[in-house]
């Protein structure tokens, strides 16, 4: 462990012009309306922002229970025709997603079935029905996706009908293996052979050749009567053992496959309009708060194995590869110049009860964008300057973080100086301009005639000196003008 030891007894500084807003104050204006006003908890979520009227009629407070959702208002043309108006929501909600009933079938076949019709106001949600068609165009674009998940139902398919056609082998299936279902028939014949009985039919068999051989007999094969007849395909895989059979036999392509459906819950493969399907929603300069809707992933990954489906099997054989990982319970979307102005701004989600909790993933987009995804839901975020070398001088938002300079919290924060009501921000040195040298804009007024900076930080901190002093020492005024990274923390 190193100690630095700093002396501001005398040094040398150069001055350079203003680089642009810093940290600070980019994080500052994302956290607040101005500079003294935290933004509201609602403003943070991911929705459209709308003028409440003050006395909304039924049909207006159903939209805006909508709009307050995440959802927004997009044209649609029906089948027979006709232009329509319907809501839309992408994989994000400002609010928890309610939950879906049970689904009369155990996929989606179609976009048509994923649409929600609101009898009361006789407009459709198409959130789901674009899920649907999000996830089969993602499928359709990725050749290696599509080559391994026809490949994956290929040897899913001969694997199950090999198991129908020959009832011993559906009837263990537990102990049957992946092998007995993918190996040529008669190699297979000949490993069991070899394997029963601890090769005592074999051993007789090649006791009993040598003889009947001279004897000219030839081998005759008894007939043996069916004890079971074959099994249907589509029964089969509702069998214990069978599902985890069959992946088995599909060996590698079904690993590709989950891989990419994996991606797929992690948003990876979805474009920002599933995202943020108006842009007013993310407005430049912004960070927000979304739930991840578990129902719109699932639509999403029904829409990607329905590709190149030929019959009811192949849909069935599905259901094999949609027990992946776990969606997302919750996203934070930001946009702002941090994003690529300080790309390694160190970033910590934590839960309700205090506890840190790592992203699932983190997605860049259009260089300005950021989606952090969390498997847990998070009660704050705190966006922290990456660590640089030890740096003296005034904070991105014209103030100093004062410190405690002596008790047991040596070095803990205890808020800006200059206060609040000493502000003065008309040109680059904001509130500093007090402590300036007259006539000399370069230089601060630490110890001179006028308003210099050292007494006036004694007399905020004049209860952390020792008894009598009556002014801070050096040490400790070089503590207070440590320029330390900044951190802002968000809470939900």
């Amino acid at each position: 462990m190193g100690v630095r030891l700093v002396s501001l007894t005398c040094w040398a500084f150069t001055t350079e012009p203003d680089s642009g807003i810093g940290f600070g104050d980019l994080c500052q204006n994302l956290a607040t309306l101005d500079e003294d006003t935290t933004r509201p908890a609602d403003q943070l979520r991911l929705r459209l922002p709308v003028v409440t009227p003050t006395d909304p009629t039924p049909a207006q407070q159903a939209i805006l229970d909508r709009i307050a959702t995440g959802a927004v208002a997009v044209p649609q043309r029906l089948e027979t025709g006709e232009a329509t108006v319907a809501f839309h929501r992408g994989a994000l909600s400002a609010n928890p997603a309610h939950r879906l009933p049970a689904p009369a079938a155990p996929r989606l076949d179609s976009a048509g079935e994923a649409l929600i019709y609101t009898e009361a106001h006789g407009v459709f949600d198409t959130s789901y029905a674009a899920a649907f068609t999000a996830g089969r165009l993602a499928a359709l674009a990725d050749a290696d996706f599509r080559t391994a998940l026809m490949e994956f139902r290929a040897g899913a398919r001969a694997a199950v009908r090999r198991l129908a056609a020959h009832p011993r082998l559906a009837g263990r299936a537990a102990t049957t293996t992946a092998r007995q279902l993918t190996a040529p028939l008669a190699l297979e014949a000949f490993d069991r052979m070899l394997l029963e009985d601890n090769g005592a039919q074999v051993a007789r068999a090649l006791d009993q050749a040598a003889s009947r051989l001279r004897a000219g007999r030839r081998r005759t094969v008894p007939a043996r009567t069916r004890t079971a007849a074959p099994a249907q395909p589509r029964a089969l895989l509702r069998q214990p053992g069978v599902a985890d059979l069959l992946t088995q036999a599909a060996g590698e392509t079904f690993e590709k496959v989950t891989a990419w459906l994996n991606r797929l819950r992690r948003l990876e493969l979805i474009g920002t309009e599933h995202l943020v399907p108006d842009p007013r929603m993310l407005p430049a300069e912004s960070i927000r708060f979304a739930y991840v809707d578990p129902g719109w992933i699932r639509a999403a990954v029904d829409g990607a194995l329905s590709i190149g489906v030929g019959h009811t099997l192949d849909a069935d054989l599905n259901s094999l590869a949609t027990g992946g990982e776990a969606p997302p319970a919750c996203a934070v979307l930001l946009r702002s110049s941090l994003v690529h102005d300080w790309p390694n701004t160190i970033s910590t989600a934590r839960t309700r009860d205090g506890a840190v909790t790592e992203p699932v993933s983190q997605d860049i987009y259009s260089t300005d964008t950021l989606l952090m995804l969390y498997p847990q839901l998070i009660d704050s975020l705190e966006l922290a300057e990456p660590p640089r070398d030890l740096c003296f001088g005034i904070g991105d938002v014209g103030t100093i973080e004062l410190r405690h300079i002596s008790g047991d919290v040596i070095g803990a924060p205890m808020g800006d100086f200059p206060r609040a009501d000493d502000l003065d921000q008309t040109d680059q040195f904001g509130r500093f301009r007090r402590f300036l040298r007259p006539g000399d804009a370069d230089v601060l007024n630490l110890l001179g005639e006028g308003d210099a900076l050292v007494p006036a930080l004694s007399a905020e901190l004049h209860e952390e000196l020792p008894d009598g002093a009556p002014e801070i020492p050096t040490a400790h005024f070089a503590l207070q003008m440590i320029n330390a990274p900044q951190v802002k923390t968000f809470r939900l």
